[in-house]
């Protein structure tokens, strides 16, 4: 299966939430997700948005299977926060009725986001994983 990958704008305009996030800069609803790489075993990390919805917290891939996605899929664990403070979290895919509500929510909660719009244009899958504690 072959990951989709970002637009180069946004891929380009990702690396300054990395790098803030890393240094422990707020950033309203982004965090960076660790997860660790299913070929290579190394940590991989990515700003992710993280939408809390009817009481738990949730984390959607506007550009489909993308690399995090993946990698979530083959581990179920993850980092997730901000500077050294990253707690881990499983992260579990859903695809039951839920996941109407969810996409719903986030291209409701996200929609001043330009390439959130420019995202939900474009038909794909949309993988949704709800994130619990872990321990």
């Amino acid at each position: 299966m072959a990951s989709a990958e970002l637009p180069p704008r946004l891929a380009r305009m990702s690396r300054g939430p990395l790098r803030l996030l890393g240094w422990g800069v707020p950033m309203g609803p982004l965090r960076l997700l660790r997860t660790r790489g299913r070929r290579s075993g190394l940590p991989r990390t990515a700003p992710v948005a993280v939408l809390a919805f009817e009481g738990r917290q949730w984390l959607v891939s506007p550009f489909g299977d993308t690399h995090w996605v993946g990698n979530a899929r083959a581990d179920g664990r993850a980092g997730l926060g901000r500077g050294r403070r990253l707690r881990p979290v499983r992260l579990t895919e859903i695809d039951d009725d839920r996941k109407a509500r969810v996409l719903d929510a986030y291209r409701r909660k996200f929609r001043i986001v330009p390439f959130v719009r420019d995202a939900f244009r474009t038909p794909g899958p949309r993988p949704v994983f709800l994130v619990e504690p872990d321990g």
